[in-house]
């Protein structure tokens, strides 16, 4: 914090996102990504990135297509500005891309691990994505959720990475995994539409906190932002190997789907169970889990029997206990 009061720039800079800018430079290209200073905007997390972004480009008559099962508020800041939501399904590969999309400006993805299924989009379905935005003249919000979390082994790069037409827009964040309460984010765009938003920024909070965002600087040029993922990573593979191991042992009729280097574990429970019964009775026993049917998306009938688990904030020694329980709590519904 001595060094951080010290540089007057970040105390009453005039945008205020230098040192900011300057390390996403830096954390980027581990994306697949390599963006200049004035293609980059940092913001209050991805949920205010793309809130920035639909505040400039959407509108009424905008048809813009999402997962679904997906990211409620994101479908939710769209429709508030009066965008045409179109619902698009996801399979084992990634979100379904087919001629229901065809009339779409924008697509708004999260292909890393696709929220709430933790599906990691193929490589196939990611060619098949963007000759699509290519062919029917579309943009593309990628939101790269979990990119801090990533536990494959071998995760794939951004869709950002293979973009040579500037159609994809990429969302992410630098804080999820060192302290989310910083909410500091970060935006890859053409430079024209980044110097659009940062003057709407402007009119809504000026720029980001800026003691965070050289806290943060500060950390990554240090070296100890690349130490801390590390150690992070290889604490959540040991609780995810033991989330794992009490499903197979203590839930073994739910079965799991998706990636297994998400941050929350997707579960299909046996057909006929209400989860959001099981998550009321589970918080009874103090075992909280996210009930699937609030991530399925418009009028219809949700389906019941899905829910997610996450891990990356339990102590390790509290999964097995907490899958035990549930299974208890699922077994006397």
């Amino acid at each position: 914090m001595h060094r951080v009061g010290r540089s007057g720039q970040f105390l009453h800079g005039d945008d205020g996102e230098k040192g900011g800018v300057l390390e996403c430079t830096r954390v980027l290209p581990k994306r697949g990504i390599w963006a200049r200073a004035d293609e980059i905007l940092v913001t209050l997390g991805s949920q205010n990135a793309l809130y920035l972004l639909a505040s400039l480009l959407m509108a009424r008559g905008v048809r813009v297509g999402v997962e679904n099962p997906g990211f409620r508020d994101a479908a939710s800041i769209f429709d508030i500005h009066g965008a045409k939501v179109h619902l698009q399904d996801v399979d084992d590969q990634g979100l379904v891309v087919d001629r229901r999309l065809d009339d779409c400006q924008y697509l708004y993805v999260t292909p890393g691990h696709q929220v709430p299924t933790g599906v990691a989009m193929s490589t196939a379905r990611r060619e098949q994505l963007l000759r699509q935005i290519r062919e029917h003249d579309q943009v593309l919000i990628e939101d790269d959720y979990d990119a801090e979390f990533n536990l494959d082994n071998h995760p794939l790069p951004a869709l950002k990475a293979s973009d040579s037409s500037g159609r994809v827009i990429y969302l992410s964040s630098l804080s999820k995994a060192f302290s989310p309460g910083l909410r500091i984010g970060y935006m890859v765009a053409d430079a024209e539409l980044i110097d659009e938003l940062r003057a709407l920024r402007r009119l809504m909070y000026r720029h980001p906190p800026l003691n965070n965002q050289r806290m943060l600087a500060d950390f990554l040029a240090q070296g100890h932002y690349d130490a801390h993922l590390r150690r992070f990573r290889e604490e959540h593979c040991r609780r995810r190997e033991l989330l794992y191991q009490a499903l197979r042992s203590d839930l073994s009729d739910c079965q799991p789907m998706g990636s297994p280097g998400a941050s929350a574990c997707w579960l299909a429970a046996p057909a006929g169970i209400d989860t959001q019964r099981l998550a009321w009775a589970a918080a009874q026993q103090s075992v909280l889990i996210e009930s699937g049917a609030q991530f399925f998306l418009g009028d219809g009938e949700a389906p019941k029997n899905f829910m997610r688990l996450g891990f990356h904030a339990i102590d390790a020694e509290r999964i097995r206990p907490g899958v035990q329980k549930l299974g208890e709590v699922l077994a006397g519904l």
